[in-house]
């Protein structure tokens, strides 16, 4: 296949891949908005948080001295905040955010080696909405955007309190598993033990060969790419419920 053929095809994934991104992340707003009591921080932390009325749980000193463990580990190196976490927490939103997942990928070009931001369309960095994305984070820590010292802090602590909710109630992942998304904790070099929640879509994306990736962050004009879509996994998606009950059928030799 030729090189132009294979650009061509990439420039025709890239749109696939953007549509069925949006489409994606359409239905998974529209699912999550649905369970949003299901994401509330005072679920582990009870009173341990500012809210209205009163919430017992159980657990919720063990749970306040492991996020403040979890966060006093995470703030200082690389974001410069105080390591303390003093109780009760100010109040947080159940409204979220999303972002697209991106690491940094080296390439070798005609020019040498560069590094390109590659985003992941079908994985997002799911947290609580504050004023940064991940992007400005990002920008902030490696010194090249104007820092806000209360914004970081927000970013910080939300990502702390959404990784401890999965960790403390594990059974809000098998739930969002069972709508055949994948739940991952990951951490990005840039910002150090800083845990991530992401939600990936059922179907994958990848990342081409470098030369052509090279070549098509070029005609961007810039040192960004974004990784498209497997269409093979569009015809091949599984569904786990669907093989546990051929496997049943199967076992109990029922012939229809």
């Amino acid at each position: 296949m030729s090189a132009d053929l294979e650009l061509a095809q990439l420039l025709s994934l890239h749109s696939l891949t953007k549509e069925v991104s949006q489409a994606c992340l359409r239905h998974l707003k529209a699912q999550i908005e649905a369970m949003a009591p299901l994401f509330r921080p005072r679920r582990y932390l009870g009173d341990r948080i500012e809210a209205a009325g009163k919430e017992s749980v159980p657990a919720a000193d063990r749970n306040l001295a492991d996020l403040q463990e979890l966060y006093a580990r995470v703030a200082v190196k690389p974001f410069d905040l105080r390591p303390e976490l003093r109780a009760p927490l100010e109040s947080v939103t159940t409204q979220l955010q999303f972002d697209e997942w991106e690491y940094t990928h080296a390439t070798e070009t005609d020019r040498g080696w560069q590094s390109i931001r590659v985003t992941t369309p079908l994985t997002w960095v799911v947290s609580y909405a504050t004023s940064y994305s991940l992007a400005t984070l990002r920008s902030v820590v490696a010194g090249s955007g104007q820092r806000d010292v209360d914004a970081v802090r927000a970013f910080v602590l939300r990502a702390c309190l959404m990784s401890e909710l999965f960790s403390k109630i594990p059974a809000l992942a098998d739930l969002l598993e069972g709508l055949r998304y994948k739940i991952e904790v990951r951490k990005l070099p840039q910002l150090g033990d800083l845990p991530l929640v992401t939600i990936s879509a059922p179907f994958r994306t990848f990342r081409p060969a470098d030369k052509l990736v090279a070549m098509a962050s070029g005609l961007a004009g810039g040192d960004s790419f974004a990784e498209v879509l497997d269409v093979d996994s569009v015809h091949n998606l599984s569904d786990p419920l669907r093989d546990e009950a051929i496997e049943l059928v199967q076992r109990h030799k029922v012939e229809i």
